[in-house]
Formats: C-alpha cells, structure tokens, sequence
C-alpha cells in the first residue's frame, strides 16, 4: 500500500490533467464526460480524507467542502491539499515520527541531533547527499559536516561535539573511509560511548565493501549488524533509521 505522502503527491500530480468543473459547455460538448475527471478526483479526496485528515486542522474545512460539493470544490480542494502537502510536522506524524515535550530543566540532557552521518568525503556525491535528503525528508535531526559547520566554526571541535550530542551515528565505512584521520576519530568516540552507555549508537552501512573487509579492518564494528547500500536505496535507509528512532523515543 502506498504511503500518506506518495497518496497525498498523487493526487496533487493528478490535478496537473485534470480540469475544473464547468456547469455550462458549448455545443456539442458531453459536460457530464467533461467533469468526471475531476468527480471521480473529489471522491479519491474524500477516500483520502477519511483515512488521514479527519483530525488535520484543515479536515474540518475539507468536510465542509464534500459534504457540499459546489462547482468550486475541486479548486478548494488543491488548494487544501497544497497547503497540507507542505505541514512538515502532519507528514511526520502520519509517519510515525512525532515530537516530545519535556520540562526546561530535561532539555539540555536531551541529544541534539537524531543522528549524525560519519563518512569519507569521496563518499558525497554517490550517496551521502541522497541519504541526508532522505533523512531529512523525515523530519531528522541531522549533524552532517556540509550542513552543520558555518564559516567561522573550528571545525575540529564542532565535530567532536557533534559526536556528543546524537541519539545514533550512521557509519558508512566505504574503501574511502579505511586510515582517514577524522573517519577513524569519529569511530572511535563513538565506539567509546556505545560501550560507555551500553546503548546501541552506531548504526553501520557497508558502501561497496565486504563483510570480509570491514571484519578485517574494524573487527569491534563488524560484530554489528550492518546494512547493505547496494541492497537499499536511500529512502529505505532512511525510513529504516526512522523506526530505530521511534523505538528508541518509546522506550525512554
């Protein structure tokens, strides 16, 4: 079954062939053929509706709306999915990733980032800047060097803080990454609070390596269950960290 957004993205696509409803046509044109495209779209809506929107702060208008059925319905309609395709926190609640508040004296305990992306520099371009789309498609909190350093920042010590302050680490250990002075020392902080904290932190996928490898050159990380690039795509990573998040936020 599809997801809320890819229904929600569908729909919206659809209007981009669909005309809006006339009640008056020239001569010689079927109105009833000439609106079905756009009734048959009003009922996929109230479909939609039903199963996600009902409690949206625009659901009650979108009631209105259906129970009514005006000619302009179909243009409100676009325009109330347009302004929920861009809610980024009701994407993420139909998600299953939802916010938490907690008391100001908690909140500097609380990790800064939901993760933090460890990789080789050489890795960007085939796919650390897809999965850190992904991610952050989701609604992720994510330390990644290309985003997170500004000008100005000592670089050194951001990262080093950075390691401190998430929830997990996705190590992606590639060739690129092997005998990297900073690669290595993010490993290696996060390999001393997982056995610190006894909670699991590093989350590790294998870019164009073997488990051979990887149990030759980081035989503490190789004890850990991996993931396979070549096996998922990005969005499935990413929606793989998701749930791994959502465990984590129910346990505590």
């Amino acid at each position: 079954m599809a997801t809320f957004e890819e229904q929600l993205s569908d729909l919206l696509e659809r209007t981009k062939s669909i005309k809006a409803p006339i009640n008056a046509a020239p001569i010689g044109t079927d109105m009833n053929e000439y609106n079905r495209p756009s009734e048959v779209w009003v009922n996929d809506v109230e479909i939609f509706y039903n199963n996600y929107l009902k409690e949206h702060p625009l659901g009650e208008r979108i009631k209105t709306i259906l129970l009514h059925r005006t000619l302009g319905a179909y243009k409100d309609l676009v325009g109330c999915l347009e302004s929920i395709s861009k809610d980024q926190n009701f994407i993420n609640k139909m998600n299953g990733i939802s916010t938490v508040s907690v008391p100001k004296y908690q909140a500097k305990t609380l990790p800064e980032f939901d993760v933090f992306i460890s990789h080789a520099n050489k890795d960007k371009e085939n796919l650390i800047e897809e999965l850190y789309s992904s991610l952050k498609t989701l609604g992720v909190k994510i330390f990644y060097d290309k985003e997170s350093l500004e000008w100005g920042d000592n670089w050194k010590d951001r990262i080093l803080n950075g390691t401190k302050k998430a929830e997990f680490a996705i190590i992606v250990i590639s060739e690129n990454f092997f005998d990297r002075e900073w690669t290595e020392r993010e490993l290696s902080e996060f390999l001393n609070r997982q056995n610190r904290n006894g909670q699991k932190l590093i989350l590790p996928i294998l870019h164009n390596i073997t488990v051979s490898q990887l149990q030759e050159k980081y035989p503490s990380v190789a004890d850990l269950q991996a993931i396979d690039s070549s096996k998922y795509n990005c969005d499935q990573i990413a929606l793989l960290f998701a749930r791994q998040l959502i465990k984590r936020l129910k346990s505590d």
